[in-house]
């Protein structure tokens, strides 16, 4: 789900409705996914206002949502090239967005030019379930099935003339053997909630992000 200052969003199925926050009732609906719609974001770059959606159908969608959405509304925009298997997480970065997939890989988008400006293939041993953003490192937090969370470095997150190891600021053994379902980022503090029933708080250092850390 998503709320701003006035709507909030929800997906349902294959769609997203809006709701009208203030009259707490439906306000519209976002169409044209074909498959369930697993995450979204709302995103606002300067005096626009966007939502951004991630489905079982591999794409990542973007919708205008400056005027609140409060009819019916395709998007105006698909992001390609897609990923290979449905997506379960979208987070905005320090003026990109970023994908997670089944497919094990963390895709890097510029949303104005509705193109992939990078990637990590692998990003990790399974599926990439949750995102997170760090910005007081300029980085993003990425958590998987295989129990792993790492930190990357979101300026030279996906550049192919850098060295993949190099973008990883930190990698935590989570949860070993159990799936981490979802990442938050509070203040300094990064929590894990995993299939193990367990949520785990995680202290983050300030520590230049160009330097490689333990947690």
């Amino acid at each position: 789900s998503g709320i701003n200052a006035e709507y909030g969003y929800f997906s349902t199925g294959i769609s997203v409705r809006s709701w009208n926050i203030g009259q707490w009732c439906a306000a519209g609906v976002l169409h044209g996914h074909s498959g369930h719609v697993m995450c979204l974001e709302h995103v606002a770059i300067d005096d626009k206002k966007y939502i951004v959606t991630g489905s079982r159908d591999h794409f990542c969608k973007i919708y205008d949502a400056t005027d609140g959405i409060v009819s019916g509304r395709m998007p105006q925009a698909t992001l390609n090239p897609p990923h290979f298997d449905g997506i379960e997480c979208v987070v905005w970065g320090s003026g990109h967005l970023y994908s997670g997939s089944r497919d094990q890989t963390i895709k890097k988008w510029h949303i104005q030019s509705r193109k992939e400006k990078g990637g990590q293939r692998p990003a990790h041993k399974d599926r990439v379930q949750a995102l997170a953003h760090i910005s007081s490192l300029g980085s993003i937090v990425s958590a998987s099935r295989d129990g792993v969370v790492k930190l990357w470095r979101e300026e030279s997150f996906g550049d192919p003339k850098s060295d993949p190891a190099k973008s990883v600021i930190a990698e935590i053994d989570a949860h070993p053997g159990s799936s981490i379902q979802d990442v938050q980022v509070s203040g300094n503090h990064i929590y894990t909630a995993s299939a193990d029933s367990t949520v785990k708080i995680w202290a983050i250092p300030e520590v230049d992000a160009n330097e490689a850390m333990s947690i």
